[in-house]
């Protein structure tokens, strides 16, 4: 619980516009990478229950298979069905879908 409480006292100190979501993941997933190392069970439950599974399911994306799959045998089934639900869908779109400028409508042309 003190890894979430320090993950609180980082969104306070950093302004909203300076939180991207890739931060977001960043910090997500290594909230996800601790209560796994530890076996917590209960924690990862928490996160999920508290992020949205889009975003969730984003930091795990983030993992190592075998990390993955050892986050998601420690969920309970209803959790587990939702996140695999949504790493699905994630890998079913193109992967030029998934690059952040082509979310945000700038062109890769704006960025060089």
């Amino acid at each position: 619980m003190q890894r979430l409480a320090w993950l609180r006292v980082l969104k306070r100190t950093r302004p909203a516009s300076f939180i991207s979501v890739d931060s977001r993941h960043h910090g997500l997933t290594h909230a996800v990478s601790s209560a796994l190392a530890e076996r917590r069970a209960d924690v990862l439950r928490h996160l999920v229950d508290r992020h949205a599974t889009p975003l969730m399911a984003g930091a795990m994306a983030q993992l190592s298979t075998r990390q993955r799959a050892d986050a998601l045998s420690l969920l309970t089934r209803e959790q587990r069905s939702r996140i695999c639900e949504q790493l699905r869908a994630e890998a079913r779109r193109p992967w030029r879908a998934r690059l952040p400028w082509a979310r945000s409508g700038t062109s890769a042309k704006a960025l060089h």
